[in-house]
């Protein structure tokens, strides 16, 4: 017993217990801490990624929720938000929702290919646009690793052999464009099978090497509604495959070599509200009987 009057296992019990305290408030501020610089690390890194596109001149889009609780988009940087909340963290929270990016003269490949390896960190993105651009294997792997990706545009892309097998491999696309981009056709035959042929509504081929072997494929595609074959190879044995979609809203036909013929097997078409058939030799008088078959049909034959 100590001069006190406390048994020393009582007084040790209370040091131990302080000791404890002590210590598992350390942990707990050591924890914190770096919980918190980890945190600034990553919201630093993101932003590192993004000077590294917006040095290239990319476009950068966000989702956000406005006044009115409904999610809208905007350019990254000037979407409102909460005073209170730092600028660096709310765009960090945010994200990407869509990238717009175009061949620029002094961009290199080396460059180009950075680019392409930072798609992954934008777990969130769901639009890509891309025109001008090589897509060769890689770039087609670095596309591929975006697994919310819903819609996607490459526009005059050159697109190596194989690489649109890639990128239709494991993508349950909502939307895809390939306007005026060069490519195998026959890598087109994956959008025939499961989950392409149930998730692609909207597909624009134009001014593709496009002809009515890849109708035939469409034709499985049976939530389709917009499909853009302008300037096509496409002919009236490909539109009877076409007239089979039961989703389709709108098919523009401008610049192909369909016919009278053609155009009327669109009357089983139901569905079909909007019809471009500019620079054909489609009749005016195949047009209006379209047009009773379907009332609600509207044509465009500028």
């Amino acid at each position: 017993m100590n001069s006190d009057g406390k048994p020393d296992s009582v007084r040790l019990t209370k040091m131990n217990r302080r000791v404890l305290i002590r210590r598992g408030l350390i942990a707990a501020l050591v924890l914190i801490c770096t919980a918190s610089a980890y945190s600034f690390f990553l919201v630093f890194q993101f932003h590192r990624r993004i000077a590294t596109f917006q040095k290239h001149n990319a476009g950068l889009l966000v989702n956000y929720e406005n006044d009115h609780g409904n999610t809208s988009v905007g350019i990254y940087g000037s979407a409102p938000g909460p005073f209170f909340i730092p600028a660096p963290l709310l765009r960090y929270h945010r994200s990407l929702y869509s990238i717009y990016l175009r061949d620029q003269p002094n961009t290199n490949t080396e460059e180009m290919d950075e680019l392409f390896r930072l798609f992954h960190y934008f777990s969130k993105l769901e639009e890509l646009h891309l025109e001008g651009i090589l897509i060769n294997q890689d770039r087609a792997i670095s596309i591929s690793s975006l697994s919310n990706l819903k819609r996607l545009k490459l526009q005059r892309c050159q697109i190596e052999k194989s690489c649109l097998v890639t990128l239709l491999k494991t993508k349950e696309l909502k939307g895809l464009s390939l306007e005026d981009s060069t490519f195998p056709e026959v890598e087109l035959e994956l959008l025939k099978q499961m989950p392409n042929n149930e998730s692609l509504q909207a597909l624009n081929l134009a001014n593709c090497h496009i002809t009515d072997r890849t109708a035939t494929v469409l034709s499985q595609c049976r939530n389709l509604e917009f499909l853009d074959l302008s300037g096509t190879q496409i002919t009236d044995l490909g539109l009877k495959q076409l007239a089979r979609l039961p989703q389709l809203r709108i098919l523009i036909l401008d610049h192909t070599d369909v016919t009278d013929a053609g155009v009327a097997y669109l009357s089983s078409t139901p569905n079909l509200i909007e019809l471009s058939l500019s620079n054909t030799e489609v009749s005016d008088e195949s047009l209006e009987t379209l047009k009773r078959d379907i009332p609600a049909l509207r044509v465009s034959d500028d």
